[in-house]
């Protein structure tokens, strides 16, 4: 087995294009190549020292895990204000419920907690922080619930990728719910639910969407216009090109497995004309324009975004945005597109890393979806759907 520190030198060697500034490079680097030196590390001390590297590091879309051992997550997720994480959904750990004020973890208030893990933070609002990996390094938590106090240990389970499209109505106005990373599959079956439907207005809430493949967009699309009418859009910020000999070979892999892991023939189709381009040189669309005839059964679409929209739910909002048909409310999604140039290697049959390769297409610019109608986040929201309320009252 290599040694640990010799693994992290070779992890640094294939993300280091992705940090952006030499503080990161030179300061985090040696403070982490000084953990990885320790005798007392194991396998799993190992991967949380990486995945805290990469946090630290701003590296984003970067992972470690095991081979043999699945990631975990505290049982809820929270959302952050000054003093406080708000519980906004229960997933698995029954013992919390919406609503709870996490005022302490592991002993140290939120704000105290916030300045230990200001690069993981980074510098971000409140509403926007992620405390979710933090979470997961605590031991116990303190809460506060309707004027009472509680402390909790923390428990730890299997981590369980979200995949749903819920469509259900609300005062006669159908809302389809896009959750996590949804499949080709269910976009299909969603789309010929929605067929049936006979309403001019609908709302997609795509808040927790972060479904990654953009053949699932790219068919969306043209659902989003107006029926009959001619558009197209760019997509120029969609391409690969990467002169790495080892990038090439693990981008070349991902594409293979894409292809076969594909159901239907338009999305086989997809990835079949990507896998026959020049290697080291992809495009996912031709011309770098999609063109297409508008398909929407609906007049008046609204879509609801937050900072959880990301991935290909992210670039697919952007590509409809300007859509006449289209309302774009909440707040603005993540902000990006790296996630097109991931790859998986694993590394000494014990882990998996997971990063974006060194795309010399990749340009540094601001891909954040901004709402047309900003609803700004309270703690009221976890109590109350106040985005949805707002999308029912208020017309494209």
């Amino acid at each position: 087995m290599l040694p640990y520190v010799s693994i992290f030198e070779y992890i640094h060697k294939q993300v280091e294009h992705n940090i952006n500034t030499q503080e990161s490079i030179l300061e985090v680097y040696k403070e982490y190549k000084n953990i990885v030196n320790s005798p007392q590390l194991t396998d799993k001390v190992f991967i949380e020292v990486i995945n805290n590297y990469f946090y630290d590091a701003n590296i984003k879309y970067s992972s470690l895990t095991a081979l043999k051992e699945q990631k975990q997550q505290v049982g809820f997720k929270v959302r952050a204000t000054k003093d406080a994480l708000i519980v906004t959904e229960v997933t698995d750990d029954l013992r919390f419920v919406v609503g709870d004020e996490i005022t302490a973890l592991s002993g140290d208030g939120i704000e105290y907690c916030r300045k230990r893990y200001h690069r993981i933070l980074g510098e971000e609002p409140y509403h926007r922080e992620d405390w979710h990996h933090i979470l997961t390094l605590q031991n116990d938590v303190d809460i506060n619930r309707s004027h009472q106090s509680y402390h909790f240990e923390l428990k730890k389970y299997i981590f369980k990728e979200e995949s749903q499209i819920r469509i259900y109505e609300r005062d006669e106005i159908p809302i389809v719910n896009i959750k996590g990373n949804i499949s080709f599959e269910q976009t299909i079956d969603a789309l010929y639910q929605l067929s049936k439907i006979k309403s001019s207005r609908i709302i997609f809430d795509v808040r927790n969407a972060n479904f990654d493949r953009l053949s699932i967009a790219e068919f969306l699309i043209p659902y989003f216009y107006e029926v009959g009418i001619r558009s197209q859009v760019g997509t120029n910020e969609a391409q690969v090109e990467t002169t790495i000999e080892k990038h090439t070979n693990l981008f070349i892999r991902k594409l293979e497995k894409l292809y076969k892991e594909s159901e239907e023939m338009n999305e086989q189709a997809f990835y079949q004309n990507i896998i026959d381009q020049t290697e080291g040189n992809w495009q996912y669309f031709d011309d770098n324009q999609i063109e297409f005839t508008g398909l929407s059964r609906f007049e008046d679409i609204t879509i609801i975004i937050d900072k959880d929209t990301e991935m290909a739910a992210e670039w697919f909002v952007q590509k409809v945005q300007n859509s006449n048909i289209v309302n774009v409310i909440g707040r603005p999604t993540k902000g990006d597109l790296s996630y097109m140039d991931l790859v998986e290697e694993k590394i000494d049959q014990r882990f998996l890393l997971s990063y974006p390769v060194y795309n010399l297409k990749r340009k540094n610019y601001d891909s954040m979806v901004y709402p047309n109608e900003l609803i700004e986040w309270s703690k009221r929201h976890a109590l109350y759907d106040y985005d949805i309320k707002f999308a029912i009252n208020n017309r494209c």
